[in-house]
């Protein structure tokens, strides 16, 4: 051995070989090709999420959730410190059954809320924590219950105490705290998904005349993710998730703009610059559908009004 901190052959050889043979293995699918194509929640992977505020991120990560543990078995452990843990379980229960709570007959009820009770924990959404004590905690939970997916939602929500800036700026404290997430993803083998605000000066960047959406905010790029880059670049993946509010027809869409994927190999890659994975809301909104095929239960439908 030549040093502790030098990585031996042996740990690296399996993976070249697989590379070498082509057999590097597909990651889990969420079980629709038109998200499948770009999208996928790597083992172990780093996911940065940004989009401005009101477009729905943490409604939208949260299907994507129940999609891929529909068709995986996934479990998760979520940190929402904007939405009270009440809100998220009812919203999985609606996304499950399709309709509002109170539309749902007792049975049915019960059924799903097994179902949701059984693949989801909640830390304390009233939790104060820095970072690092949050992936303290999950640490913990995981020795208790082995989860495959986390979401902090939002990075901003995490306080930061003064003993934690000393001797360093912020922008390498937040590098700092990147990296240990990205520690975190690779030795527990957890998905995360990490939910971020652009700055406000994004919502003054708009379509330019002779776009389809002229004079309508974009959606934010790499650079505009508050606290700048470096979240982009110690990312695995770095999704942007957009809505046109206040377009009179299209307000009902969640595009999702797929701006980086670091290894292609193993399935999913970037949303061509106009061409995102668009999603439509579904009645109650409840659901989604993609040209009017109902995601959860695979049907098309007519009526694809959300309200």
């Amino acid at each position: 051995m030549i040093h502790k901190h030098i990585i031996q052959s042996d740990k690296t050889l399996r993976y070249l070989e697989r590379a070498r043979e082509g057999k590097i293995s597909e990651a889990s699918r969420f079980g629709v090709p038109e998200i499948d194509d770009f999208l996928r929640f790597k083992k172990g992977n780093f996911i940065v999420v940004t989009g401005h505020a009101n477009v729905g991120k943490t409604h939208t990560m949260t299907y994507l959730q129940l999609l891929h543990t529909l068709e995986n078995g996934t479990k998760w452990l979520i940190y929402s410190s904007e939405n009270e843990v009440q809100s998220l379980q009812r919203k999985l229960i609606e996304f499950l059954a399709g309709k509002p709570i109170n539309q749902i007959d007792e049975q049915t009820f019960w059924r799903h809320h097994s179902f949701v009770e059984g693949h989801w924990a909640f830390i304390d959404s009233e939790l104060i924590v820095n970072a690092f004590e949050l992936l303290d905690i999950a640490s913990e939970v995981y020795d208790a219950w082995e989860f495959q997916g986390m979401m902090i939602d939002p990075y901003n929500s995490l306080t930061i105490r003064k003993e934690d800036l000393k001797g360093i700026s912020t922008h390498d404290y937040h590098y700092e705290v990147t990296s240990y997430i990205r520690k975190f993803c690779k030795e527990y083998g957890v998905t995360t998904i990490l939910n971020t605000h652009p700055a406000t000066e994004a919502l003054r960047k708009v379509h330019k005349g002779g776009h389809e959406y002229a004079n309508h905010t974009m959606p934010p790029m790499a650079s505009d993710v508050e606290g700048g880059g470096k979240f982009v670049n110690r990312s695995d993946e770095f999704f942007v998730l957009h809505r046109y509010t206040q377009h009179a027809q299209d307000w009902l869409y969640t595009d999702i703009h797929v701006r980086k994927v670091k290894e292609l190999e193993s399935g999913g890659r970037p949303t061509p610059l106009e061409a995102p994975v668009r999603l439509a809301s579904t009645a109650g909104n409840c659901g989604f559908t993609i040209d009017g095929l109902n995601l959860i239960t695979k049907e098309r439908q007519i009526d694809e009004s959300p309200f």
